[in-house]
């Protein structure tokens, strides 16, 4: 038993701070939905629903719902929600849905909204680890006394790390050999250079495919140490093969085959593997040999049908390297 003031009641009643502060605690622990666990901080719900969804169970429900109808509805009235993200407070925003919007219009919107903000972790992950290797100022003077032409490197679309920065010391050494090509192949001996190319064009174009072997190599390093750059949805962004990609793709692709919404678009081939960045369809035929996926797939409705990224884009942002430029 206790005595007095120490209960909080007066004459064996509770008082009304008391009851308040219960009331309280009760709000805070009030279990959510799906999980059953207590709610921190329940979701401000866009429909009439009375219940309350912690933001993890309530984040996977709506990229469920994406996947399974091509529109985030709510998991307990199914009413339609417009999923906006607010770069300012790095939070996603809910409201009703009022006009109807395309799968893919949902996607691209999303994915516009997300993009500075992945742009800016790929920059800051580069100035973590550094610049593939220091890139000289101009082309090496030729024996037949040529001038060479000073090279101008791209300007990248965010900060980047200086191009002069070495990798730190702890940076893995790649496999013996020489370096992958862009292509996925095994860089061999430079052709020689086709009939009428001056011997100044074709040592500037060996040495930008040399700029762009370099990246793509310490991006592989980086990853093979378990140096992984972040997802916006706060997950690991991981470097597979595009045939790795596409094995997930048609794990994913089971779910939309029963999809009223979403079986067309699979049965015309509309459902393809874009980069979330450049918006381009993914080639499947092995250029650059790898891309960059969140880990968590399709489970957020940040990226509902994944985050993948290319490794042109993925260089560029994080290393300055335009490859389209370095190559063309």
């Amino acid at each position: 038993s206790c005595s007095g003031s120490s209960c909080g009641s007066i004459g064996g009643q509770p008082s009304a701070a008391t009851m308040a502060e219960a009331a309280s605690e009760a709000d805070e622990a009030s279990p959510c939905a799906i999980c059953y666990e207590p709610c921190a901080q329940s979701v401000d719900l866009p429909c009439q629903c009375k219940v309350d969804y912690c933001a993890s169970c309530w984040d996977r429900a709506l990229a469920k719902s994406f996947n399974s109808c091509a529109q985030a509805r709510c998991p307990t009235c199914r009413a339609p929600v417009r999923v906006d993200y607010d770069d300012a407070s790095d939070r996603l925003t809910f409201g009703a849905q009022v006009e109807l919007e395309s799968a893919d219009g949902t996607r691209v919107r999303l994915a516009q909204q997300l993009r500075p903000r992945q742009i800016r972790i790929l920059a800051e992950f580069a100035a973590q680890h550094g610049a593939p290797l220091p890139l000289p100022a101009q082309d090496p003077p030729l024996a037949d006394g040529v001038a060479p032409r000073a090279a101008t490197p791209p300007a990248p679309a965010s900060p980047v790390p200086p191009t002069g920065t070495l990798p730190p010391a702890e940076a893995p050494a790649c496999a013996s050999g020489p370096p992958p090509s862009p292509t996925g192949a095994v860089a061999s001996a430079p052709p020689p250079p086709p009939t009428g190319t001056s011997p100044v064009t074709a040592q500037r174009r060996e040495r930008s495919r040399a700029v762009v072997v370099a990246a793509v190599r310490h991006a592989t390093c980086l990853a093979q140490a378990g140096q992984l750059p972040r997802c916006v949805c706060g997950a690991t962004l991981e470097l597979i093969s595009v045939q790795e990609r596409a094995r997930r793709f048609m794990q994913q692709a089971e779910s939309w085959r029963t999809s009223q919404a979403l079986a067309p678009l699979l049965q015309r081939g509309a459902m393809k593997i874009v980069c979330d960045l450049c918006n381009q369809p993914m080639s499947m035929d092995g250029a650059m040999g790898k891309l960059w996926a969140c880990e968590r797939g399709d489970g957020t409705i940040k990226h509902a049908t994944s985050n993948d990224i290319c490794m042109a884009c993925f260089i560029y942002h994080a290393f300055g390297v335009d490859v389209q430029e370095q190559l063309e």
